[in-house]
Formats: structure tokens, C-alpha cells, sequence
């Protein structure tokens, strides 16, 4: 898209390029950007709601907004699943690549990397986030224990790292590099090691601030580097940067991740998840109930605004 001849006059105030604090257009940035970055991508999907949605709040223009729904609605039927996570980083890869070779990138990190993030119950993504409250206990307790002293759970604050890959927490110039270290480490690898690193790393360089503050909107406000902080504004670039130099200094090779998941899960989320089943399962069934309560002459004059109480519901509870 960055070679696109109106690209910076239709998108100079694009969501998506909030964070580019000018350092685009890169000469280094475009000197990667290959030949057939404008290739044709021709379909005709009737874009869902939230995705034309999702297109809406990463680009101004409708040439921008079609190309990336084009993406994501092709993604999403091959993945039988969406999440919004998904247009943050497609919105950002195709800055830099053409629309055919997002998609492989975007299939590459669903099915190897980021498995179960992108999904509408991300629970990879929850158990990947107490996985890493484990971790923050053992190399930061003393940031773990604020935290946990107001209530602020790794699901909630690890969103933005994890499943959006920090598209829209990092300035553009930490951005790139932290896209080249994790796809780079993720493609050799098929794991997500780095995004642990790099959390680690983060939570270090915000700990004064972090550990001084009682207020729990301020709190939220460091963990994801908003530069409304004071003295992250004039130095957000050098820090972010730093950010991710310093994650692969973080030695996790002794960890095992597949016992700390196990853990995260049966720990954390099980009895969670399998209370709102039974919820759900009892709710679905109350509405099974009621509809069929009805003698068959009264159920035909009423079935109009039975069923579409019905389908309301059914949608509200997510029910396919």
C-alpha cells in the first residue's frame, strides 16, 4: 500500500498510522517492499458487519478499506473464525506487502504460531496470558503483586501484545523491528516464545512507574505505553525500541510451556469455562422449553414473534 500514489494524502490520519510518529515514509522500509506488492486480489465475499467495522477503524480511504476487507473476509472463511486482533495485523502487513502475501503470513502465524488466538473464545490467548503471570511472579513479584493487589488480570492487559502483535501499543520504528524479530523467530521456531520475552522486557522498563501509581486507569495506561503518560511522550521511540532489544536477553529455555499451559488452564480458566457452559447450556434449554409450551392453534398465531424472540436470544448467546 505505501506505494500506492495517494496512499499518504488519502491516509495521513488513518488509525492505523497513529503510532507512525513520522518515521514513515522509510527509504529502508520501501527498499523491502517487493515488486509485486500491488498484485490483483479479486473477490466477491459479502464482507460481515464487524469486519467492514474493523476496516473502518484502520483506514480513511475505501481503496485501503476494500483491500483489507477482501483480506480478512478471505481469512476468515478459511479459518472458519474471526477475531479483530486479525485487522490490526493484516492492516499492518499490508503496508508492506501485497494482499497475497499477507494472507500467507497471517496463515502461517494462525496455524503455527499464534495457534487458537484469532478466534471468538480466544482461550489459547487466556491460558497464554496466565502462562505469563507465571512468569512475571518469578522475574518481577514485586510488579506481580501490585497488579494482582488491584485486580488487574494478564487477559486484560496482555490483549494488545499478544493477539494484536502491539499494533497500536509500539511507535512504528520498535513496530517493524519487532514484527522482523517475531515472524523471523516464529517461522524458524513454530512458537510464540518471543511475545513472553518481550512482555518480560516491557514490564522492566515500565516497573518505577508502574510500582508508584495506585490509580488503576494509569496502571493500564503504562501497559500499553500510551504516550498521555508525560515522560514516556518525548522518549516513547527510544523506549519502545529498547523494549525489544533487551527481550531476547530473557533466557526462557528452562521453562516448560506445555506444563505451565496445562497449569494456566486447570489453574485459571476451567471451572470458568465450565460454569458459563452450563449457563449457556441451561439457558439454551429454557428457551427449548418455553417455545413448545404452547397448544398447536395458539403456537401458530404466536410463532412470529416466538421465533424472533427466539433468534434474538440465540444471537445474544452466540448460539450457532
Amino acid at each position: 500500500m505505501l506505494r500506492r500514489a495517494d496512499f499518504w494524502k488519502e491516509e495521513s490520519e488513518a488509525p492505523l498510522l497513529r503510532l507512525n510518529r513520522s518515521f514513515l515514509p522509510s527509504d529502508e522500509i520501501l527498499e523491502k517492499i517487493e515488486d509485486n506488492a500491488e498484485d490483483d486480489f479479486v473477490t466477491n465475499f459479502d464482507h460481515v458487519r464487524i469486519i467492514r467495522l474493523d476496516a473502518e477503524r484502520t483506514f480513511v480511504n475505501i481503496k485501503q478499506r476494500t483491500t483489507l476487507m477482501h483480506v480478512l473476509s478471505f481469512l476468515q472463511n478459511e479459518f472458519n473464525s474471526y477475531h479483530q486482533a486479525m485487522s490490526y495485523v493484516a492492516g499492518f502487513l499490508l503496508l508492506t506487502n501485497s494482499p497475497t502475501k499477507v494472507i500467507e503470513k497471517m496463515r502461517q502465524l494462525h496455524q503455527n504460531v499464534l495457534i487458537g488466538y484469532w478466534t471468538e473464545e480466544p482461550v489459547a490467548f487466556a491460558t497464554d496470558a496466565y502462562v505469563f503471570d507465571y512468569l512475571l511472579a518469578d522475574y518481577y513479584p514485586d510488579i506481580h503483586q501490585h497488579l494482582s493487589k488491584h485486580f488487574i488480570l494478564p487477559e486484560t492487559y496482555a490483549q494488545k501484545w499478544f493477539t494484536t502483535l502491539c499494533v497500536g501499543v509500539l511507535p512504528f520504528k520498535a513496530l517493524f523491528q519487532f514484527f522482523d524479530t517475531f515472524i523471523t523467530n516464529g517461522s524458524s521456531t513454530s512458537t510464540n516464545i518471543f511475545l513472553f520475552q518481550f512482555a518480560l522486557s516491557l514490564t522492566k522498563h515500565i516497573r518505577e512507574g508502574l510500582l508508584q501509581t495506585k490509580n488503576v486507569a494509569v496502571m493500564y495506561q503504562y501497559l500499553r505505553l500510551d504516550s498521555s503518560i508525560p515522560q514516556f511522550d518525548a522518549k516513547l521511540d527510544e523506549l519502545a525500541v529498547s523494549i525489544v532489544d533487551k527481550a531476547k536477553d530473557y533466557d526462557l529455555s528452562s521453562y516448560d510451556f506445555v506444563k505451565l499451559r496445562e497449569k494456566a488452564y486447570n489453574e485459571k480458566l476451567r471451572s470458568r469455562l465450565e460454569a458459563a457452559k452450563r449457563s449457556h447450556d441451561e439457558r439454551k434449554v429454557s428457551i427449548t422449553s418455553s417455545s413448545s409450551d404452547h397448544e398447536s392453534e395458539e403456537e401458530e398465531e404466536a410463532q412470529p414473534i416466538t421465533m424472533k424472540t427466539l433468534v434474538n436470544r440465540m444471537e445474544n448467546l452466540h448460539i450457532e
